[in-house]
């Protein structure tokens, strides 16, 4: 067994992984790696730095009140 790491911004790259998955002795397991707005959202969330609402309706009139609509 053998590891290949691909980094698919290219597009050498990415058809690359495209033969690899189309091969029968391959097996490609893409891993999906958050960019670092992600990581700052999810961040966000675990600390409790963002506000819940109890209703969509509740979170709309909210916004709507900040908004001066």
């Amino acid at each position: 067994m053998a590891t290949v790491i691909l980094d698919t911004c290219s597009t050498e790259a990415k058809k690359m992984l495209e033969f690899l998955k189309a091969t029968r002795y391959a097996r490609v397991i893409e891993e999906n790696i958050p960019n670092n707005e992600t990581i700052m959202a999810i961040n966000e969330v675990e600390t409790d730095k963002v506000k819940s609402y109890g209703s969509a309706k509740e979170m709309m009139s909210t916004l709507k009140k900040k908004a001066g609509v």
